[in-house]
């Protein structure tokens, strides 16, 4: 029998006594012994291997080990920006990026885990800049083994122009290896050679895909580009057909039955996956007993399957503009597990006892069986709420009652949440009207009403009484987590806000949710609103998930998981099955068990994180892209904007109404030269004393749409357009103000994208 080396053996034998360098053999003497057997030598070199890929543990003076804290090695994302510019990313709160030396970056593409030597920075008179910098010295694990392009053919030979601006390597296409695809396709290829020190690779064509223009060839491009899985293992399909042939097993009798009770649906028109539905009923002495009841899915997917597999691969679902990416196969997310009216439904339910002012009294958890009354839609719900007819066959009859109760409910709810200093985010933002063949032909103002905000308190309400839960079981589960700011975020948000009249405590500890909900409030109805919500959002660090419950800062919540989507989040499949344990047994596992269990979720927490990132990358992305393609048809037309960032080299801009992004160049400000400040975020005319600064509202002209890289270039226009002189306008970086942090990342030249939502706000598809 192979042994189970533990990583946690290897880190100990290579940390006691302060540093220790030793070679495997000697690490194996003192891990399993003086002779130990080929399988045992051969699970620690395996081990070893791992732990080299994590970045804890390198190899030195001649292949010895040691623990990379030992030495003058870090490991960590590099980020590649073109023109030699590269950044060890530190991943770290307050650590700053490494900048990498000019021609440092070796074969590592963007993205790529690396192992990279620090060293002094070459000082230069006159020049603030980091006192350290870095150079690659081994690619660890590769983001891609693929990459998406444009086939470009030349005198020279066929080359792949990357879809992904961030690729800065020429990558060439051998004879014989192109699959006769004719100039200007879109195609699959597979890295065949590494880039070189002068950034050249081999890549062989592995797939053609589409020319530019070919309906969906923007969301087959984007999925491609971000290893959005488009299709499900055989397994995991054969599976799902087996869960529903079983569908009508004994195990219905065990669980409480519902299906008499008023349970309703409510979502969007075009929704499928119905993961979650509600109940609500007044008690006589005040307060509310409320149903939160979400779709079982850890019934038919449970640890160890295929379909298991499949869903922890993709984490969660992907919403592009005009098709969904499941995480579970159809037959489950938009049949079995879906609860469809007037079909029974297996469910989890939370049944909370809330008194008058919104305050959890108790909770309850248990499986069950539902059927549902109504599938009802947000815009049907908002309607009856405002006192319209939205008719029987919309709303019916029988659930009105319920529906207003659960008004009441969400109203206090709220008021619960506001009162403890919890954060909303209710942006503006843009819907995409798309035509038959996938091309935007409007672009118009996202609507959220009272029924988005209804389902929201419901679930939010649910999320936290099941983290509570679970924490005082206790019982290993995933946590969503959200941190509060870090001090450079704040001071950067106090220098652009407070001459604009909103105030922020000089002391970080005293800047809690509930003062940037003031902040929201202050700039709700004002011209600068869309401005300040981006701002504050932008403050906010990323929620993630965690094996360890430290609370949600934006949420003003000590207790917090993700319950009520696992359809479509792997996390909420984790908590389900957490929970599910601790009904079926009424104890938290073994000590054992649970240990096992926790070094897992620590893996998994990071990987489901990721996997949310790279979705919203995703999404934000194809609907950049789509809104690229409508506005590049109406260059020459003024629009009004915002400045949304401003850089050395010109000002970004968001356009009011379509929250689409581009750049108003530097070249475009011709009447001065204009001076960079970084610290007031803002350009400034020398003579002149004209000033750009963020939030300033602009009339711009949409004067050059770049396809290859996607980015809409703007000329300021009417009253905002300056009087032209014949200089030429250049910038002047101003003296710093402050000492520079180490390796700086300039924003990138690309569109920034819509704003994103917080997820754990209202999002389009209820990512909370």
């Amino acid at each position: 029998m192979t042994p189970d080396i533990p990583e946690s053996r290897v880190l100990a034998a290579l940390s006691p006594r302060g540093r220790r360098i030793l070679s495997f053999r000697e690490v194996a003497k003192e891990l399993l012994g003086p002779a130990p057997d080929e399988a045992a030598l051969d699970a620690l070199q395996a081990e070893v291997e791992a732990l080299e890929r994590k970045g804890l543990v390198v190899r030195t003076r001649g292949e010895k080990l040691s623990l990379i804290q030992y030495t003058n090695l870090v490991a960590g994302r590099i980020a590649i920006r073109g023109e030699g510019r590269a950044w060890l990313l530190s991943g770290e709160r307050g650590v700053p990026d490494l900048p990498i030396v000019r021609g440092g970056a070796g074969s590592a593409l963007d993205g790529d885990f690396v192992l990279v030597l620090v060293e002094k920075a070459r000082p230069r008179r006159g020049f603030r800049g980091p006192t350290e910098t870095g150079t690659v010295t081994k690619v660890l694990v590769r983001r891609r083994e693929t990459v998406v392009g444009r086939i470009a053919r030349g005198p020279d030979g066929t080359v792949i122009v990357p879809y992904d601006t961030k690729i800065d390597a020429l990558l060439r296409v051998p004879d014989g290896k192109d699959m006769a695809a004719p100039d200007g396709i879109y195609v699959d290829a597979r890295i065949t050679a590494w880039p070189d020190e002068h950034r050249l690779a081999q890549a062989e064509v592995i797939e053609l895909i589409g020319f530019p223009g070919d309906p969906g060839i923007d969301v087959e491009v984007v999925a491609r580009k971000w290893g959005i899985p488009r299709t499900f293992t055989r397994e995991s399909i054969e599976e799902s057909e087996r869960a529903v042939a079983a569908i009508q097993d004994g195990e219905w009798r065990t669980r409480r039955d519902l299906t008499r009770d008023c349970i309703v649906t409510i979502d969007g028109e075009t929704a499928r996956d119905f993961d979650d539905a509600i109940s609500a009923e007044e008690l006589p002495g005040g307060g509310f007993r409320l149903g939160i009841h979400i779709a079982d899915v850890s019934h038919y997917v449970t640890p160890g399957s295929a379909l298991d597999a499949e869903a922890f691969e993709r984490g969660t679902s992907v919403y592009f503009p005009d098709r969904a990416v499941p995480m579970l196969p159809e037959r489950l997310s938009n049949d079995l597990c879906s609860l469809r009216p007037r079909e029974e439904k297996r469910t989890v339910t939370a049944q909370l006892t809330l008194d008058a002012k919104g305050e959890t009294i108790t909770a309850e958890f248990y499986r069950s069986v539902i059927h549902s009354k109504a599938r009802l839609t947000y815009t049907d719900v908002a309607a009856f709420f405002q006192g319209d007819e939205p008719g029987e066959e919309k709303v019916p009859a029988e659930v009105r009652p319920m529906l207003l109760v659960a008004r009441k409910a969400a109203f206090a709810l709220r008021w619960m949440r506001r009162g403890r200093g919890s954060l909303d985010f209710d942006l503006p933002d843009a819907d995409l009207v798309l035509g038959e063949t996938g091309d935007v032909v409007a672009i118009v103002k996202a609507v959220r009403n009272e029924a988005h905000r209804l389902i929201e308190e419901f679930m939010l309400a649910a999320n936290e009484a099941v983290a509570r839960h679970l924490v005082f079981i206790p019982t290993p589960a995933m946590y969503r987590v959200h941190d509060k700011p870090d001090e450079r975020k704040l001071g950067d948000l106090r220098a652009v806000l407070e001459p604009l009249g909103y105030d922020i405590p000089q002391d970080d500890d005293l800047v809690s949710p509930a003062v940037f909900q003031a902040i929201l409030d202050q700039a709700e109805g004002k011209p600068e609103e869309r401005f300040v919500s981006d701002l504050v959002l932008r403050a906010q660090k990323k929620a993630l998930y965690a094996p360890v419950c430290r609370g949600h800062y934006a949420l003003a919540a000590t207790y917090y998981a993700h319950f009520t989507s696992p359809i479509r989040r792997y996390p909420d499949l984790v908590v389900h099955r957490a929970l599910c344990e601790w009904i079926a047994a009424h104890k938290p596992p073994a000590a054992s068990e649970a240990e096992g269990r926790e070094r897992w979720l620590a893996d998994a927490s990071t990987h489901c994180s990721e996997r949310e990132r790279r979705a919203e990358s995703a999404e934000r992305e194809a609907q950049s892209w789509k809104k690229f393609v409508y506005l590049s048809k109406r260059v020459g037309e003024e629009f009004d904007a915002y400045v949304s960032a401003v850089v050395p080299f010109g000002l970004f801009i968001t356009l009011e109404g379509v929250y689409a992004d581009g750049l108003l160049p530097m070249e475009a400000l011709e009447d001065d030269f204009y001076r960079y400040e970084d610290v007031e975020h803002r350009l400034v005319g020398t003579s002149t004393g004209r000033v750009f600064r963020l939030g300033d509202h602009l009339r711009v002209k949409l004067t050059r749409a770049d396809f290859d890289k996607r980015l809409l270039d703007f000329r300021l226009a009417g009253a905002s357009a300056p009087q032209r002189t014949s200089r030429p306008a250049v910038i002047e970086r101003a003296a710093p103000r402050r000492p520079a942090p180490r390796g700086p990342r300039p924003p990138e030249r690309t569109p920034r994208g819509p704003a994103r939502k917080p997820a754990d706000g209202p999002p389009r598809r209820r990512r909370r």
